[in-house]
């Protein structure tokens, strides 16, 4: 069977550890694919932040105190109670961003900057730009330069202080004092049915636009293009290509969330997605202070995006690839091995691996428990962490 290296494409070299035969039947109208885990070399795409060397950070951010005022229009202080539209995007706008990474030569040599590639907002008065990571991930790898533009019309290069594509949050910092930030609030008391606001830059052109909505579904897990499965909120506002990284607002004026997504489809309208603002902050110190979110957990091995059925009626997740050196090396498990549970939870295949990664933390000594030859073996695994690349 050949593996593909979900990166590149690239047909992966097969390794020489092999595990004994089993009698396993693969379900599966299409070849099992192999896919990074997130616990591998290759799954280090999952959560590829770029180090940024510590002496370029400034001041570590601080999570700005929400004292009740919007800092954006200090003539308008927030009370706690309901504001009209117009009153939310006077107040916010100020402290919404576009987000710039497009530029390409002309014929005459001259570097040209093209349309808003995404949104973002602030988030402290020294500057510090929440977006998504997409928005700023080719920028990364090409290094180019990032542009972000103030309602105001002042313009700023940014660094990028790191990135997480496991939760696809970028954090961003712009040089100034008492800039506008925006009201942090809580996903956590969000139901059906409240009423929404976004703004953002539509298109990449169409700036400063606002739409407005509903939540109309909690707790959707949404796969980006990473393959990682990211939990979000529905909505039904018009979120476009250019809306990446801008604030979900609340009825209140304060941001509940980040848009992150738009299910786009002939005939398809009113379903965009955003990222709890909850789940974004508790990356946000960590990106911080090290450009990258510690204690990650990597397990070390590769396994296949397919269910495997064993002879018993039961199914699990084969592994294709163990690497060198890690922790599941270290503790014994080979390739040909079916996981049929980990840390405590059933394991029927690929995704249920996934969720349960999310509990674990680097460090932590986990039990596995797997099928080879047909015989039932358990192994414990003390994960490693996972370290991003420079």
């Amino acid at each position: 069977m050949t593996n593909f290296d979900p990166n590149t494409g690239a047909p992966l070299a097969p390794k020489k550890k092999t595990g004994g035969k089993i009698a396993l039947i693969i379900v599966c109208a299409v070849l099992v694919c192999a896919l990074a885990f997130g616990f591998g070399a290759a799954l280090r795409g999952f959560s590829r932040a770029r180090i940024v060397p510590k002496s370029s950070l400034g001041p570590v951010y601080a999570p700005p105190e929400t004292d009740g005022r919007a800092s954006s229009a200090p003539d308008a202080a927030y009370t706690g109670g309901e504001l009209s539209a117009s009153e939310i995007y006077r107040l916010l706008t100020p402290a919404c961003v576009g987000v710039s990474t497009n530029t390409s030569t002309n014929v005459f040599g001259q570097v040209t900057r093209g349309a808003i590639t995404g949104s973002g907002f602030i988030i402290s008065a020294d500057g510090y730009v929440l977006t998504n990571n997409h928005v700023v991930e080719t920028a990364l790898a090409e290094n180019l330069e990032v542009k972000v533009m103030l309602f105001s019309g002042e313009e700023y290069t940014a660094e990028i202080i790191g990135g997480d594509s496991r939760s696809d949050v970028a954090l961003l910092k712009i040089p100034g004092e008492n800039l506008p930030c925006v009201t942090l609030g809580s996903f956590q008391d969000t139901s059906v049915g409240d009423p929404i606001y976004a703004i953002g830059n539509p298109l990449g052109e169409l700036t400063y636009s606002m739409t407005s909505g509903i939540v109309s579904a909690l707790d959707r897990s949404i796969t980006i293009s990473n393959n990682t499965a990211i939990d979000m909120f529905q909505i039904d506002a018009a979120i476009n290509n250019g809306n990446s990284g801008g604030p979900i607002i609340n009825r209140f004026g304060q941001v509940i969330g980040i848009a992150s997504a738009k299910y786009a489809s002939s005939g398809v309208e009113g379903l965009g997605f955003a990222i709890p603002i909850d789940d974004a902050l508790t990356v946000v110190d960590d990106l911080a202070a090290y450009g990258y979110v510690k204690g990650r957990p990597l397990l070390g091995i590769l396994v296949g995006n397919a269910e495997v059925y064993l002879e018993d009626g039961t199914s699990g997740a084969v592994i294709m690839e163990v690497y060198e050196g890690s922790c599941s090396e270290k503790a014994g498990l080979l390739v040909g091995d079916v996981i049929v549970e980990a840390g405590g939870k059933t394991i029927t295949g690929l995704s249920d691996l996934m969720s349960a990664r999310r509990s674990w933390k680097a460090g932590e000594t986990i039990t596995i428990i797997a099928l080879r030859e047909g015989q039932r073996m358990t192994f414990s695994v003390t994960l490693d962490e996972d370290l991003p690349q420079e």
